[in-house]
């Protein structure tokens, strides 16, 4: 799918009056300057065309503007972010966008442009030593073309022991 019929697909999934309102570019500009890296376009499109949140996998994506957690059980994204800035293994540009439940979460790195996808998954790897952060083998793109047609499965962490600094 191109980036304009990811962008009708998931309007028509979340009509007008069913998904929040935009973004204001303030909120964008405030979240790139926190993170040091532009917000990867298709994920910035969506908050600025579609919809601040309330997108993605049971409509959970992160808002960058709501603090009522109305579309997900997570902070506002801004905050997410700070609470993971620093921990071990974590990059700098790497950024929550939703959780999938049971502490599992999707995150975007913003330093590539097309947002290469990360999953966080505590249960199966050390949170401790920073291994329960990984790379998944997808874009945004991809993710959200998941989502869309119900065929996305969780960020399944590497094969390899719970922990490696045991």
């Amino acid at each position: 799918m191109t980036e304009d019929e990811i962008i009708r697909a998931v309007r028509e999934r979340y009509p007008a009056g069913e998904r929040p309102p935009t973004a204001p570019p303030e909120a964008v500009a405030e979240l790139e300057a926190v993170v040091g890296y532009p917000m990867p376009p298709l994920l910035k499109r969506i908050h600025l065309e579609v919809a601040d949140g309330g997108f993605g996998r049971r409509g959970e994506a992160l808002s960058l503007t709501e603090t009522e957690f109305r579309y997900s059980d997570g902070e506002r994204l801004v905050e997410e972010y700070l609470g993971r800035r620093g921990a071990p293994g974590h990059p700098p540009s790497v950024v929550p966008l939703l959780t999938w439940g049971c502490a599992i979460w999707s995150l975007v790195d913003f330093s590539t442009p097309e947002g290469r996808m990360w999953g966080w998954d505590p249960n199966a790897r050390c949170p401790v030593h920073g291994e329960a952060l990984f790379p998944e083998d997808l874009t945004l793109a991809e993710r959200l073309q998941g989502w869309l047609d119900g065929t996305a499965a969780f960020p399944k962490a590497p094969a390899g022991p719970y922990c490696t600094e045991r």
